[in-house]
């Protein structure tokens, strides 16, 4: 029999809720809540555990709801969408919690204590700053099932800005775009709020030819919203194919107000290149790194996985020296520039593998006042000696998988810091995925 009832006892990482079946297997069941009891079809099975997920809710959690999406479920991005937001915020930080609670450090465990509430996303709905669809043999638009390679084609997405949704709707039915999807395996969309409009890249199977430049002239032509067409693929770089302006630029770029104690603050980034996909919730993910990190005039700043200066900036405004360090040269140029449009002489930014740069610094000798990370999902595995070297007073570290931070929190600690601040941040509403922002200090 493939369908089975449990009880849901916890939400864990990855947004599965945790129940057991009868014949004593652990049970990750997608779609589900605390406390319910759901009928499961296993989708995955091992001697140990199963997979599935909920087809049916006998006793709901108080705070379930109907998901607003109607690719839900189907469509494999969204997760939490069948719970309110307040219960979405509760949800995370349980989960975060449960890592902590069960590390085997104990000064791990201890620091759930610290444990703040998570900063809620202005925007629940609407705040993607960008969307990257996937293209089929059909030429359907859209999301992978969940753990599949199949496409669930979409007609737009909930969790995107307007302006992105907009973009999709005017592409759908032009025979240009048509035309170009036959050569595309992906196509990302992304707002440009500094500039107004979106802009495309289309992700092709070879390098482009005049009639796929015609193509994107049309489709910028006849569209209010698009502004910027690009190619890229495998093998040639990123490729201007049309523009509202002659000289087709590849910044995009977001300002925000000035507020109290904080001054006004202009970031750009280049077409393809990464920025925080929640462009209001940043600010907040900003202010919460600055506040920790606190450094003071005369303190040196060490930015690693620096991006385009997403925390950099702000920082030397506050520091006497600040270097930062990415991998990407994109970034780097996208920093150097959004340093000289605020005016910073103090920052200087450098292209290098995260881990041979750390070696590097550390064996010259010179430790930083302050030291800000922000790793990709895999975390900074085999990082903590050097950071604890690297460090002379305090450590940021900003964490998109609690997994893998609470595994390099245990790292760092053994190294000789102690957790001083624990601060979620929720940077992806309706889904699973959590920000999280650490102060470490030396012993």
């Amino acid at each position: 029999m493939n369908i089975h009832d449990l009880t849901i006892n916890k939400l864990i990482n990855g947004g599965y809720g945790l129940g057991r079946l009868d014949d004593g297997r652990a049970a990750m069941v997608r779609l589900a809540l605390p406390g319910e009891t759901v009928d499961v079809r296993i989708e995955r099975q091992t001697k140990s555990l199963v997979e599935g997920v909920a087809v049916r809710v006998h006793a709901p959690h108080p705070r379930r709801i109907e998901p607003p999406c109607p690719y839900y479920g189907d469509c494999g991005g969204c997760d939490l969408q069948h719970g309110d937001y307040p219960c979405q915020l509760e949800l995370k930080k349980a989960i975060i919690s449960d890592l902590l609670q069960r590390h085997p450090e104990p000064a791990v465990r201890r620091a759930t204590a610290i444990l703040a509430e998570p900063l809620p996303s202005p925007l629940a709905f609407g705040y993607r700053q960008r969307i990257r669809l996937q293209i089929d043999a059909h030429g359907r638009t859209g999301f992978r099932r969940f753990h599949r390679h199949e496409i669930v084609a979409v007609a737009g997405c909930q969790i995107a800005r307007d302006d992105i949704n907009q973009t999709l709707a005017t592409l759908r039915p032009h025979p240009a775009y048509a035309s170009l999807l036959q050569q595309t395996t992906e196509l990302e969309i992304m707002a440009d709020p500094d500039g107004g409009g979106t802009v495309c890249v289309f992700i092709l199977k070879r390098r482009p030819r005049p009639r796929d430049f015609n193509q994107a002239t049309a489709l910028c032509r006849e569209s209010e919203i698009m502004n910027r067409i690009f190619f890229a693929g495998r093998d040639f770089p990123l490729t201007p194919a049309a523009g509202r302006d002659p000289q087709i630029g590849r910044s995009l770029s977001v300002t925000y107000p000035a507020e109290p104690g904080r001054p006004a603050l202009t970031l750009g980034w280049e077409a393809g290149g990464f920025c925080q996909i929640n462009l209001a919730q940043n600010r907040r993910l900003i202010a919460t790194v600055v506040d920790l990190a606190a450094p003071g005039p005369e303190e040196s700043v060490l930015d690693l996985f620096c991006g385009m200066g997403n925390f950099s900036i702000p920082l030397a405004t506050g520091c006497r020296r600040l270097l930062g360090i990415e991998g990407q040269g994109s970034a780097i140029r996208s920093a150097r520039a959004n340093a000289r449009c605020a005016g910073i002489d103090n920052a200087e930014f450098r292209q290098a593998p995260i881990h041979d740069a750390c070696t590097q610094l550390t064996a010259q000798g010179q430790p930083f006042d302050c030291v800000i990370i922000d790793p990709p999902r895999q975390g900074a595995p085999g990082l903590a000696r050097q950071l604890a070297a690297l460090t002379g007073r305090r450590l940021v570290y900003i964490s998109c998988d609690p997994a893998t931070l609470c595994r390099d929190l245990g790292d760092l600690i053994a190294a000789g810091f102690t957790v001083r601040r624990l601060q979620p941040v929720d940077m992806f509403p309706q889904t699973h995925h959590i920000e999280t922002v650490v102060l470490l200090e030396k012993n």
